[in-house]
């Protein structure tokens, strides 16, 4: 029973530890390939009866401090996406120039200052 125990917590170290590095690479798409791998291995060592023998607790803290890991690199994943979706959604966003005010179809102010004549008699 041991011994599958190990092999468990050791394919899920090796999802986790291959996660890891593509999140560190920026390699989203790499990273999101292995979530069907990550969610087996964690399903396959939520059906396992708790026994603890000292390879186990130490795998377990392995696991704990790649889990750790993750879970920073997956959290700055997600500002980066936050960031380019900004970004993204800022390019695609009228120009202030172009904006209506009131929607009744009137003119857009401009920036612009407009031209002017100065007269002045002696």
């Amino acid at each position: 029973m041991t011994d599958g125990l190990v092999g468990i917590f050791q394919n899920l170290a090796d999802v986790l530890m291959r996660e890891n590095e593509a999140l560190k690479r920026l390699d989203f798409a790499a990273a999101v390939a292995l979530t069907p791998a990550k969610e087996a291995a964690l399903a396959d060592l939520v059906k396992q009866p708790k026994t603890l023998t000292p390879p186990l607790v130490a795998l377990g803290r392995l696991l704990g401090s790649l889990a750790a890991e993750n879970q920073v690199l997956l959290e700055r994943a997600i500002e980066v996406q936050t960031r380019i979706v900004r970004i993204v959604a800022r390019a695609g966003a009228p120009r202030p120039e172009m904006v209506r005010y009131g929607g009744h179809g009137g003119r857009a102010p401009s920036n612009r200052t407009s031209a002017m004549a100065l007269s002045t008699r002696a």
